[in-house]
This record gives structure tokens, sequence and C-alpha cells, in this order.
């Protein structure tokens, strides 16, 4: 297994540690256009301040035959205390138009990677994908509807560092409303915008806890926090999010699992012994049924606290995988796409790194090392037992948005996650997930709407929406900013 395919799947094995420790359209002609000396946005924001030059990025990057708007780049010092260095980074892709000028978005990638995997991957102007001969615009990008801020999260992963513990994702929000502040300070003019966070597995969690934090600390951030986007997101425990699904998920799939008899014989005998589609079947009900209570069957009555190591299955079930198979959208073919990004290398060019105003950057990596960045696991509670019901409560719309083809966090783990969690007064969904999602007129998945919160089941996307379903992950992050009335 290579490095950077180990580091990303650690990710797993770090849910599976947190359960065990806790059980809890067209393309404009070449050019070769310098940036100007005075910055600005392409029409929909101009930044006046002398300190948001030294941030300027040329407007053509290296390698492309296509400009973008004038964006901004680099890192920002994030620490309060003078003794411990800790510096941010950031891309600021300004809103293509007057459209998007009044909203600013963050995203975060989760499994410790780049939020620069997102701009590229996922959804900004550019996108460059294994396979393809050379990088093209997105016709997708959000950038169509909101100014664009993409983070390195948290600190010593991607161009972000710093001799600063980060012991729990409360410390990580912290970071987080710190750089906004000192964001603000280098581009005044972006006061008073809407501020909307959207975050991708593992950051789901920071982003729930800087959410909150904003919000506890809305009177000295001078942005107006709107409401959240969690893209399969990590929120609850590997109990509900991986072990409980996982048979019947693969039993539903197996089509591209490929497991031989013998070995869907022994996952549903554990899935049995262990009590998991027992577990399921009783708590995924609309409305819940009242409190959900620990999986008594899968625990070790030498220590209650943990599961017997038989009852480990989503492990089986990894273990008993292909190779080759991307457990992160289980319909793609072997050989045809970077689910570890191992292949994404361009941030990595001495020229990429000069024009982001990050030289002398260590050596590139698209993902950081998630037992380093918790080595002792999570201390903060999961975001649905202490910060989400209280950000749903607080914001104009929090949107969970799911791709089915996802492996590694299951669709139904994250309904049992939502029927877990009380908001509004009462537990979960009371009404069954039902409407329609239709995309360009095709059926595209389901949705509800309760009490502030919307859920989105996107069928033809695995982990990440907007790189696999890009128009689904557009018409999702619109509904978001208030643009769509429904998803």
């Amino acid at each position: 297994m290579d490095p950077s395919t180990q580091i990303r799947l650690s990710f797993l094995f770090l849910l599976l540690s947190v359960l065990i420790v806790e059980l809890r359209a067209a393309t404009p002609p070449p050019t070769t256009r310098k940036p100007s000396t005075t910055p600005h946005a392409a029409g929909s924001i101009t930044f006046k301040s002398p300190l948001a030059r030294q941030f300027m990025v040329p407007e053509t990057l290296p390698g492309l035959d296509f400009p973008i708007q004038q964006s901004y780049a680099g890192r920002m010092n994030i620490s309060v205390n003078p003794r411990q260095a800790a510096q941010m980074f950031f891309w600021l892709i300004p809103a293509d138009d007057a459209r998007g000028s009044k909203d600013l978005t963050v995203w975060a990638n989760g499994d410790a990677c780049s939020g620069l995997v997102g701009a590229f991957q996922a959804n900004g102007p550019i996108t460059m994908n294994p396979g393809r001969v050379k990088p093209t615009k997105n016709p997708y990008s959000w950038t169509r509807s909101s100014h664009m801020l993409y983070l390195d999260i948290p600190l010593n992963v991607g161009f972000s560092h710093g001799r600063v513990a980060q012991r729990s994702s409360e410390d990580i929000a912290g970071f987080v409303f710190n750089f906004l502040t000192s964001f603000l300070k280098v581009f005044p003019e972006m006061n008073g915008l809407n501020l909307y966070m959207a975050g991708h597995a593992y950051s789901g969690t920071y982003i729930s806890y800087a959410a909150d934090q904003i919000y506890a600390q809305q009177s000295q951030l001078a942005l107006k926090l709107q409401g959240i986007l969690l893209v399969n997101a990590f929120i609850s425990t590997p109990d509900l999010q991986q072990h409980v699904p996982i048979a019947s998920y693969v039993a539903r799939n197996n089509d591209a699992f490929k497991f031989d008899a013998a070995q869907l014989k022994k996952l549903q005998e554990t899935d049995r012994a262990c009590g998991f589609s027992e577990y399921l079947v009783k708590n995924l009900n609309y409305p819940p049924r009242g409190p959900f209570t620990d999986i008594t069957k899968a625990l070790d009555p030498a220590h209650p606290t943990e599961f017997r190591e038989q009852c480990l299955i989503y492990m089986q079930m990894y273990e008993g995988t292909s190779p080759d198979m991307n457990l992160w959208n289980i319909h793609d073919k072997p050989g045809m796409s970077d689910p570890n990004y191992t292949k994404f290398i361009y941030p990595g060019r001495a020229d990429v790194q000069k024009a982001f105003n990050v030289v002398g950057s260590p050596r590139w990596a698209s993902c950081g090392d998630i037992g380093q960045v918790f080595p002792n696991g999570d201390a903060s509670p999961p975001a649905t037992l202490k910060v989400l019901p209280n950000v749903i409560q607080r914001s104009k719309r929090v949107v969970i948005a799911h791709g089915v083809l996802d492996a590694t966090l299951l669709t139904n783990g994250v309904k049992l996650a939502i029927q877990s969690m009380k908001w509004g007064g009462k537990q979960g969904f009371q009404q069954p997930i039902n409407s329609n999602f239709v995309v360009a007129g095709k059926p595209s998945g389901r949705y509800h709407t309760e009490r502030g919160l919307t859920f989105v089941e996107v069928t033809q996307s695995g982990s990440v929406i907007p790189h696999d379903h890009g128009q689904a992950g557009f018409e999702i992050f619109e509904y978001l900013l208030g643009h769509r009335p429904t998803p």
C-alpha cells in the first residue's frame, strides 16, 4: 500500500478507534496577462487594502491556458499566543459576478486533506481530474453563486502549519474563528457579508463546531453566519455511521463488492451475532421510537465501553474488499479514479507554490496523517450530541447531503445519526424522506426538510457530490444560499 493511500485510509481506522475508545461554459482564449498591481476581483468585489496585494495570485495559474478572476492565497497567522507559531493557508476566489457578491462560503475538505483538493477536484472554477489531458473550466463552480474561501484545516495539512496542540474539534473551531478575524483585517470589504460553511467527511465535525463557536461569538465577527452544508459527513459515531449499516449495504451492492458466498455468509453471521441489522430495523423509523440505546450484543462484557473484537464488522468488510476498489465511490472503475489523491501533485510544483505565495513549503501532500491530528482521538463529543442541534436552531438552513455510493460513511448511517439527534424540541425527522430530488429533469435521489434541517440523498454519487455529480452539488449549494426554494 503506498503511503498516501495509507494516510487517507487511516481516516477509517480513526473512526474505528473512536468507537472502541468512546463507543459513541466556453473556454476563454489563452492569455499571458499578468495580474495588475491593484487588488481587484473581476467586478464582484474590489479590495483596496494594501495588505491584500501580498496575497494576489496570477489570474492564469501555471500550466493553464485560461484565466480565472483575480484570486488571493497564502498563509495567515492564527495564533493569539506570540510564543506559538500557527498559520492557516487559504485560497480566496471571489464570485464570478455581482450575483454572488453578498455571500462568502468557507470550504474544508475532510480526512485531513487540503482544501485545494476541493478547489481543483470538486467545486472550484478549475477542474483537474485524473485521466484528463489538461485542466478544464468547471461549469458548476460554486463561484457562480458565492465568494469561495478554501482552507487547509487542521494545522499541518496542506500548506497550513503550526506548533499548537490540536486535541479536539473545538480546538480546530477556535483556529477557524481566529483565521476569519485575521482574514477580515486584510479584506475588510467583506465585512457584513453572509457567511456559509461547507465541509466534507470528517470536516463535518470541524465545521459543526466552528459554526457553533461563531454563533457564540457572533458579535465579535463581522460576518453573518447563515447556515452550513455537510457533504457525506462524519457527525456521529462509527457504530451508527459504519458498523450498523455495513452488512445490509454490502448485500445490496455486492455487484460492486464482489464478495463470494463464503464472505457474504461470514459478514451476515457477524451482523446477526452482534445485532447490527436488528438495531438498524429497530431505530431507523419515522418518527423515532425513542432515545437510542447501546448495541448490547456487540459489547465486550469485560470492557463494557468497547465492542468485542469479533464485532468490528466494518473492519471485516474492509479486509475482504479488493484493494482496487474505491470505497469512496463503489461504482468507480479500477484505475479510473484517484480516491487517495496520489495523482494530485499540482500544488507541489515550485511555480504553483510561488503563485500561491507559499514559496519554500515542505514537500506537498494532498492529505496529512489523521493520526497526528488527534493522536489520542478527538476529545470533542460527536456533533449530533453537542453542537449540531444548536447550529440548526440558529441557522436559516442546515443541509446534510449524502452520496449513496460512498462505502466509507453510509447513507443509512447518517440517517441513523439524524434520527438519534434531538433538535427543535423533537427527536429526528417525524416524516420519512420521500420528496423527489430531481436534477435536469432526472430522478436523482430524495430529500426531506423539518425544523430547519434538510437531508438530501444523491443516488448517482459517491463521497464527494460536487465532483461525482456537479450539477446536483451546485443545486444543493444554491438551496443552502436561499437561491432555490427546494434542493
